[in-house]
């Protein structure tokens, strides 16, 4: 059996462990770092990848009041959070589909920022 070994040719950082001489910035908040490869990490000057959407919170929500679509409009979700309040969570399948997705970390912010 033959062995491949995957080496990287570039090293995935968080914006707080990088260099700054290896970022350019423009404008304060619309950074990116110039490294050799097909990725661009975008900075902020706080480096704020997050912004506050708790996972246990989204979870609780969708448990509780799912039907009512509180768990999307906590996230930020709210065309959708429109569409499962007036079907009452989807007759409850969406209500469970949604605990599933919630729970394994598939539906997030709307804003794409990690939870905490």
């Amino acid at each position: 059996m033959q062995q491949f070994t995957i080496e990287p040719k570039t090293t995935c950082k968080f914006c707080w462990q990088s260099d700054p001489e290896d970022h350019v910035c423009q404008i304060v908040r619309n950074c990116s770092t110039t490294s050799v490869g097909r990725r661009s990490f975008y900075k902020n000057v706080r480096c704020n990848w997050t912004n506050g959407y708790s996972w246990w919170k989204a979870m609780f929500l969708s448990v509780t009041l799912g039907g009512f679509g509180v768990d999307r409009f906590y996230l930020g979700l709210w065309k959708s959070a429109i569409g499962k309040l007036f079907s009452f969570g989807g007759l409850g399948i969406w209500t469970i589909v949604d605990i599933i997705l919630i729970g394994v970390g598939y539906v997030g912010p709307a804003d794409n920022s990690a939870y905490i």
